[in-house]
Formats: structure tokens, C-alpha cells, sequence
């Protein structure tokens, strides 16, 4: 594995060594033993050009538990701002000798092109892509699952939200077809109703109720603004909540076991209330302890395969 831009790329035995690897660590306390200096003497550039706080911070904690150098850019005070083209960033720091990107841009299609012009040294993983793509989220998200319900096959997933605008969604989809999932439902208002030929393992409605029933896992969305090209697309959040907010009542619909996931930020009171999002059910504080681990396991695995 040279790079890391989209789960479908990804065969199930290569998932099953990122899972595994990042268990390893999690049973250390994410603590990478043996691995402490594997990218001693590598800088690697955490390239942000839109928000975020778990991605990037887990990332930086990763890579500098495996002994890396870490560098942070943002496109506000990156030249960027002043029109460099993200080629020649990569261009410059790689004559800085920077060779692992971490990248996360609001626009589809960048990955391809850099490909192209980056030197053969140099190693890609996407941190989110538009709404297109967000690999480590799914990987992490997979981790998750398998710690708790110790396979895919017999497991029943529901991923509630705004599908049409996430990358997320994309992603778990594709990482849950992989691993031959038992059954992949997505849900939301009609509104938000996704392109399904992007979702092919994967079953739409828009009944909450009837997806939830027998659930064992359940993962939320926000409604993400940011991405809607008009305010046409805009809808009333308390009507959401009202709609497809996952509540206590709601939850009571799944298997008693179902564990309850979101990638964050969140936003309680409109797609999750309060007493889900910190219940006993509630995963989604597992999931960024995860998340480090899953990201140690992708960079020592890229780094292994480089080697």
C-alpha cells in the first residue's frame, strides 16, 4: 500500500491488516511498541484546507508516536492564499524532504492529479475529499465495529442522516461491502436521498423506523450546510431532530447490544439528543481513541511497504 485515497481501492485482506495492526496498537494503550522509531527522520505535512479538529490532531498524534516530524498548513496561511497551486506546494516541501502528504481539500478530483507530478518517494493519504471520499474515518469506523461485534456477517447497519452531501457515508458503505457486511441500510429525508449507484451494497430508505428495527449499529450524520449549493436545500433542523433525530425512543427500536457511532462534530439536539450521544450505548468517544491507532496502523503499513 504506497497510498491511501479511497476504501474501494482496498481489498479485504489489506483492511483486515489495518484492522488488525491498529488492534495491536489498541491493546497497548495506542501505544506502538517495536514501532516507536519506524518513521525516524521522516517529516510528514498535514496539508488542512478545510477544517478539522479529530483528523488532523489524530494524524499529527499518530505519526509523531511512530517518531515522525510533523508539520501543519492551512490554506489561510499557506501560499495558497496567494495562488500557488496545491502541485507546487507539494513540489516545494518535497524539496524540503517531505515525502508523506496528508491531505484534505474541498475539491473532487485533486488526488489523480497530484499523482502525476509527485516523485516516486512521496506518499499520498486522503483525509477527506468533498464528499467524495474519506478513507481513515471508514477504516476507524471499521475498527469500531469489529471490536464490538467481532465480525461483519451477521451484522445489521444502519447510517442515518445527510447522505447526498457525505463523504463519510461513501466510505463506510464501501469499507462494510468489503468486509461482506450482512446488511447496509442508509437513511434519510428525501431531500438528502443519495445517488444509490455510488451505494450498490447498500439499501435506501427513508422510514426511520423500519431501519432501525433489529439495528446493531447504528452511525449518525450531521447536516452538513457547507456543501449545499443553495439554501433551497436548507431544512428546518428542529423538524430534522423531529423527523430523524436519533432519540432514546428511537434507539429502543435497535437490537439491546447496538452500539451508536458518529464521526463528528456533532450536533446534539439535531441529529442526536443528548442522552444517545453520551449513553451507554454510545461508541463515539471509542472512535477518536480509535482513530489514532487506525492512523498509526495506515502510516506504518505504508512505511513497511515502502521499505
Amino acid at each position: 500500500m504506497k497510498h491511501l485515497l479511497y476504501l474501494k481501492d482496498l481489498n479485504q485482506e489489506t483492511i483486515n491488516q489495518i484492522l488488525d495492526t491498529a488492534d495491536n496498537f489498541l491493546d497497548h494503550d495506542n501505544q506502538p511498541i517495536g514501532s516507536e522509531n519506524l518513521l525516524k527522520d521522516k517529516t510528514i505535512a498535514n496539508l488542512f484546507f478545510e477544517p478539522s479538529t479529530r483528523t488532523r490532531s489524530s494524524f499529527q498524534i499518530a505519526a509523531r508516536k511512530l517518531g515522525a516530524d510533523v508539520i501543519n498548513i492551512d490554506e489561510e496561511h499557506s501560499s495558497r492564499a496567494k495562488g500557488e497551486t496545491l502541485i507546487d506546494t507539494l513540489k516545494t516541501l518535497e524539496a524540503m524532504g517531505v515525502n508523506y502528504f496528508i491531505i484534505r481539500n474541498k475539491h473532487s478530483g485533486v488526488f489523480h492529479d497530484l499523482l502525476e507530478h509527485i516523485e516516486n518517494r512521496s506518499r499520498l493519504i486522503n483525509a477527506g475529499e468533498s464528499n467524495i471520499s474519506h478513507p481513515t474515518q471508514g477504516l476507524l469506523d471499521l475498527v469500531t465495529i469489529r471490536r464490538h461485534k467481532k465480525d461483519f456477517h451477521n451484522v445489521k447497519a444502519v447510517i442515518l442522516g445527510d447522505l447526498a452531501h457525505s463523504r463519510v457515508a461513501r466510505s463506510l458503505t464501501e469499507g462494510l461491502e468489503k468486509m461482506n457486511t450482512g446488511e447496509i441500510i442508509l437513511v434519510s429525508p428525501k431531500d438528502y436521498e443519495p445517488d444509490m449507484t455510488l451505494f450498490k451494497g447498500a439499501r435506501y430508505t427513508d422510514n426511520i423506523e423500519s431501519a432501525l428495527r433489529n439495528a446493531d449499529v447504528v452511525v449518525t450524520l450531521r447536516v452538513q450546510k457547507e456543501r449545499m449549493e443553495n439554501e433551497t436545500q436548507f431544512i428546518d433542523l428542529s423538524q430534522y431532530y423531529q423527523d430523524y433525530g436519533l432519540t432514546s425512543k428511537r434507539l429502543e427500536l435497535c437490537k439491546k447490544d447496538a452500539i451508536v457511532m458518529h464521526p463528528g462534530p456533532m450536533n446534539r439536539g439535531v441529529e442526536i439528543e443528548n442522552i444517545v450521544a453520551d449513553g451507554p450505548q454510545s461508541v463515539i468517544t471509542e472512535q477518536v481513541t480509535n482513530g489514532i491507532a487506525t492512523r498509526m496502523a495506515i502510516l506504518s503499513i505504508i512505511e513497511k511497504s515502502a521499505g
